[in-house]
Formats: structure tokens, sequence, C-alpha cells
């Protein structure tokens, strides 16, 4: 499921963190409804989102119910928020500005799905997680930034399949939900 939560949030300038911290809802309560369906949430946490938004409890649930049952996507633009929805493992997402420069570089290293699964299939299933244990090694000896940056474009390359949208925008959609 989309991150609806986040979706609204960042709709209002908030972060999860934000709102935990201005109306007493626990950070992980909202992490758990941010999965959910909003006509789960609990008062409480309809409630709390609202105060911090300053809006009624009614907008609130309005508005998650129609982010729900519409397209919308979280729209990534920082490095930060791409590492929170790989982390979460996003089923869909979209990155647009400088981040997807990353995607593109991305796009230009990674083997086509032909090329990995004979790759698979050659090395009985131990090819991919001999590549990963070497190349999270190799990133060790990286400067830090540099390194971040590496690992992502792995995790990325192994959970994710890439749409671009146009020049500066791209979707990232979990495999998992391809097959």
């Amino acid at each position: 499921m989309k991150s609806i939560l986040d979706i609204f949030l960042k709709e209002h300038g908030k972060t999860r963190y934000e709102v935990a911290k201005n109306s007493g809802v626990l950070e992980t309560t909202l992490s758990k409804a941010n999965r959910r369906d909003p006509e789960t949430y609990t008062v409480k946490t309809i409630s709390g989102i609202a105060k911090a938004v300053n809006k009624t409890p009614g907008e609130v649930l309005d508005r998650l119910i129609e982010i729900k049952e519409s397209d919308e996507l979280y729209v990534v633009t920082t490095f930060s928020e791409l590492k929170q929805r790989v982390k979460e493992q996003e089923d869909e997402f979209v990155i647009k500005g400088d981040l997807h420069g990353l995607i593109r570089e991305l796009e230009r290293e990674r083997l086509s799905e032909t090329v990995e699964l004979g790759f698979q299939i050659g090395t009985r299933g131990l090819g991919a997680t001999q590549m990963w244990i070497i190349t999270r090694i190799v990133n060790l000896f990286e400067d830090v930034s540099n390194r971040e940056r590496e690992i992502m474009k792995q995790d990325i390359s192994t959970l994710y399949r890439t749409e671009f949208i146009d020049e500066t925008t791209a979707k990232l959609r979990l495999k998992q939900l391809g097959y």
C-alpha cells in the first residue's frame, strides 16, 4: 500500500516526527498508520494529525481517503526521503529533480533481466548474494557520501523497476508487484 499519511503530511510540509512531537501521538503509531487504510485510524490518531496540520479531523480523514482512492504517489525530492522510501520498501513512488540523475546512472549500470537471470542460473542462485556482499565490502573503503550513494543504488537495483516519466521524473515500483 502507498504511504497515504506521508503524502498528506508532505502536502502540509510536515513529517511524522513533527506530528508526533506536536500531537502526543507516538511516531511508531504514525509509522504503522502510514501503511494502513485511513478508515482504520483511531480517533486519537486522526485528531493528532488534524491538530498538527491545523485542520478538522473530518477534513483530514476526507483528504486521506481521497489520496487512497487516487493515483497520487509520494514524490521524493531529497536523498533522505529516498533512503526512507527504500528502507520501508514503499510499493511505488516518484523521484523528481536532482535524484533523477542517480536513477539514470543506475539504469546505465543495470543488467538486463535476461542477463541477470542467466547469471543467477549459472551461479545456482548464489551470484546475486555474493555480488551484494562484494559490493558492500568495496563500498566500505569509499568516502561516506559516495558509499551511501552506491549502497542506495544497489538496494534500488535489487528491489525496484524503473519507469522514466520525463527528463526529470522517474517512477520506481517494487519488482515483486510486477510478477
